[in-house]
C-alpha cells in the first residue's frame, strides 16, 4: 500500500516538475481536438477525459475541444458563474452542486494539471439564476465556452454572440468578451465559430484587449472558394498576427471538418482538414510571440485529396454577384475596378495535359465590392480581388469541385500576381476595433491553404488607401483559389447584392504581352472605331455603338472621389510592380 501511494505521489510530482511552461518560457504547448462526436453525452464525456489525459501526457499546457460536441438538448448544463461558482469555483470539490460534465472535466483538469476549454449547450432559468442579466423571466439556451484552470477551477464563461442557424439558442444577452490569463504568462481570448467573421468579438478581442493568443471551438461548414475551415483559420491568424488554436467538430456529411494550431504569419504549426470521419489530437509548441517559430513544427497534415470527395462543401452565394473575367492560357495583365476596389492582375498560365477523359478546371479573375448573405443567417460587407477555379466556362460553375478528384485537373501558373487597392482600415473609437480586415486566402485541391512560403503578401499604407500585394512564389501547386478577401463591417445587415446577369460578367480580351500596357477594364466611353476593347464603361447612352461587355449602373460600384484621383497613379505603380516582379 505504501509503495502504491508513493508511486502515485511520485508521478504527481514528476508531472508538476515537467509541467510545461512558466511565465519566463518563450513558448507553451497547446493541444486541439478534431472530434467525430457521438449523439450521447456520456460517451462524449468519456472520450473527452481520455484526450485530456493524452494531451497532458504530451506536456500540453492547454487543450481545446470543438463546438457542440459534448452535450445537447435534454443534457443542457447550468454554468452559474455569478452564483454557486463564486463560493464553490471547483466543481470537482462540490459535486452535488453541478452537472456531472462540469464535475468530471474539473477532476480531469486537476488530475492532469492542464487548462481545459470545452464548449457546451448551456441552460439558464431566470426564475432561479443568481446574478444573471435576465430581460425576461424565462429559460434561455446558449452556445457557451467554459474554461477550467489546472486546479479544476472554472475561470471563464463565454456565450456565443453571432449564432448560425441555432434557432433554439439565444445570442449572448450581454456580449462580454471571453478572456482569461494563465499561470504560464499567456492571456487568451476565446470565441466560437461564426463569431470569427464579425467585428465583435473577432476584431475587438485583439484590437481592444491586445491579446496575441485566441482560442476557437468551431463546427465550421466549409464554403468554397474563400471560407473553408483551415483556410480561414490560417487567414485570420496571419492577418491578425496572433496564435490561433482552432478545434473543429468533425462531421463530413454536413461539411464540418478542420482544425489547427497557427502562429501568426508563420502559418500552421499543425493543421488537418479530413475528408473522412476522423478524431485526431493535434499538439504543437507555440511561440509566445506569434510567428517566431524556432523549432520544426509538424506542419499541415495532407490527406489524400480523393478523401475529400466525401466532404460536403457549399458554394459562396455571392460569386454570381462578382464581376469576373475568364482566364485563358498565356500571359495577361489587366485591371478590374468596382467602386473603391481596384484589382490589378498579372497571370501567366498554361493548361495541364490531363489524362484521357479528365475534366480540367477553368479560372476566372474576380472583383467584388458589396454585401453577401451567409446562407440566409446574416449579411456582411465584402471586398475581394481573386482568381478562382471553376468546373466550366460559366460563372455559375465557380466555387465548385469536380465530384471525383483527379491529378492534372488544375492549370499550371507560371506567374500569378494580384495587387489590390482598398480603403485603409481604421479603428472605431466607440468599440475600439478596426472597421475592416483583409485576409490573404488561398486553397489547393486538397482543401488546404498554401503555406506562407508559397506566396508573398504585403501591405503598403498610403493615407486612407492601402495597397495589398499577393504574389504566388511556387508554381507546382494544384491551385484552386488565390484571393485578397476583406470584411467591411459597416455594411453588415444591409441587403445582399443581387446576382448579375451572365452577360455582365467579363469575357476574355486579346492577350497582352509584357511589353504592352495593362488592359484597364474600367474605362471612359470609347468610340466604335477605337481598337481597344472596352470591357467596362460608365453611363453609356442608348444610341452609342460601343460594345459594352461590362456595365455598372449602380452607385455602389462607382469609384468615390477619394479613390478616383488615385486610379491613374495606382495603375502606373502596380503595372511597374507587376512588370518587375
Amino acid at each position: 500500500m505504501f509503495c502504491t501511494k508513493f508511486l502515485l505521489l511520485l508521478t504527481y510530482l514528476i508531472k508538476i516538475t515537467v509541467q510545461t511552461s512558466s511565465p519566463s518560457s518563450t513558448s507553451y504547448v497547446a493541444a486541439v481536438l478534431e472530434y467525430n462526436f457521438e449523439n450521447d453525452t456520456a460517451a462524449n464525456l468519456r472520450n473527452y477525459l481520455i484526450y485530456i489525459q493524452e494531451a497532458s501526457s504530451k506536456n500540453a499546457d492547454i487543450i481545446v475541444f470543438p463546438e457542440l460536441t459534448l452535450n445537447r438538448g435534454q443534457d443542457s448544463i447550468e454554468v452559474p458563474i455569478n452564483g454557486a461558482l463564486k463560493d464553490h469555483p471547483i466543481p470537482a470539490l462540490a459535486a452535488d452542486l453541478y452537472h456531472k460534465v462540469l464535475v468530471d472535466i474539473s477532476n480531469a483538469a486537476r488530475q492532469n494539471k492542464i487548462y481545459v476549454v470545452i464548449n457546451i449547450e448551456e441552460i439558464m432559468d431566470c426564475n432561479t439564476a443568481v446574478g444573471e442579466y435576465c430581460p425576461a423571466q424565462q429559460t434561455y439556451l446558449f452556445n457557451t465556452n467554459v474554461v477550467f484552470d489546472r486546479d479544476g477551477t472554472i475561470i471563464d464563461r463565454y456565450r456565443k454572440i453571432n449564432l448560425f442557424g441555432e434557432f433554439t439558442r439565444t445570442p449572448a444577452l450581454r456580449p462580454d468578451l471571453g478572456v482569461f490569463t494563465t499561470d504560464f504568462g499567456v492571456t487568451f481570448a476565446h470565441y466560437i465559430c461564426f463569431d470569427l467573421l464579425f467585428q465583435v468579438p473577432a476584431m475587438q478581442v485583439v484590437d481592444k484587449l491586445n491579446v496575441t493568443d485566441v482560442i476557437f471551438p468551431t463546427m465550421w461548414f466549409s464554403e468554397m472558394p474563400y471560407l473553408s475551415a483551415v483556410q480561414i483559420q490560417e487567414g485570420y491568424a496571419f492577418a491578425m498576427d496572433v496564435n490561433f488554436l482552432a478545434a473543429g467538430s468533425n462531421n463530413v456529411r454536413v461539411g464540418s471538418s478542420g482544425s489547427g494550431i497557427f502562429s501568426g504569419k508563420a502559418g500552421a504549426l499543425i493543421s488537418t482538414m479530413p475528408g473522412l470521419p476522423t478524431t485526431k489530437l493535434l499538439v504543437a509548441t507555440v511561440p509566445k510571440i506569434p510567428g517566431q517559430v524556432t523549432s520544426s513544427p509538424p506542419g499541415p497534415i495532407y490527406d489524400n485529396p480523393v478523401d475529400h470527395d466525401s466532404l460536403t462543401l457549399i458554394t459562396d452565394p455571392s460569386l454570381e454577384s462578382h464581376f469576373t473575367r475568364l482566364l485563358t492560357p498565356g500571359l495577361s495583365q489587366f485591371t478590374m475596378i468596382s467602386g473603391e476596389v481596384i484589382c490589378v492582375f498579372k497571370v501567366n498560365m498554361t493548361e495541364n495535359e490531363p489524362e484521357t477523359e479528365i475534366s480540367s478546371y477553368k479560372y476566372r479573375a474576380a472583383v467584388f465590392n458589396g454585401v453577401r448573405s451567409y446562407s440566409g443567417m446574416a449579411t456582411g460587407g465584402i471586398r475581394v480581388c481573386s482568381v478562382i477555379a471553376c468546373t466550366g466556362d460559366s460563372l455559375d460553375t465557380c466555387g465548385k469541385r469536380f465530384p471525383q478528384y483527379k491529378l492534372k485537373s488544375t492549370a499550371v501558373f507560371h506567374e500569378l500576381n494580384i495587387i489590390a487597392t482598398m480603403p485603409t482600415p481604421v479603428i472605431e473609437d466607440e468599440i475600439q476595433a478596426r472597421d475592416t480586415i483583409y485576409f490573404p486566402l488561398s486553397l489547393d485541391t486538397s482543401i488546404m491553404p498554401l503555406e506562407p512560403d508559397d506566396y508573398t503578401y504585403s501591405e503598403d499604407i498610403n493615407g486612407n488607401v492601402t495597397t495589398y500585394s499577393m504574389f504566388l512564389d511556387r508554381y507546382d501547386k494544384e491551385l484552386y483559389s488565390f484571393a485578397i478577401w476583406g470584411r467591411i463591417f459597416s455594411r453588415d445587415g444591409q441587403e445582399e447584392d443581387p446576382k448579375l446577369p451572365q452577360e455582365t460578367t467579363l469575357s476574355p480580351t486579346e492577350e497582352t504581352t509584357e511589353n504592352q500596357d495593362v488592359t484597364t477594364e474600367h474605362q471612359d466611353n470609347t468610340t466604335e472605331n477605337q481598337d481597344d476593347t472596352t470591357e467596362h464603361q460608365d453611363n453609356t447612352t442608348e444610341n452609342q455603338d460601343d460594345t459594352t461587355e461590362h456595365q455598372d449602373n449602380t452607385t455602389e460600384h462607382q469609384p468615390d472621389s477619394s479613390v478616383t484621383h488615385l486610379i491613374s497613379k495606382t495603375i502606373l505603380i502596380t503595372t511597374f510592380m507587376l512588370l518587375i516582379k
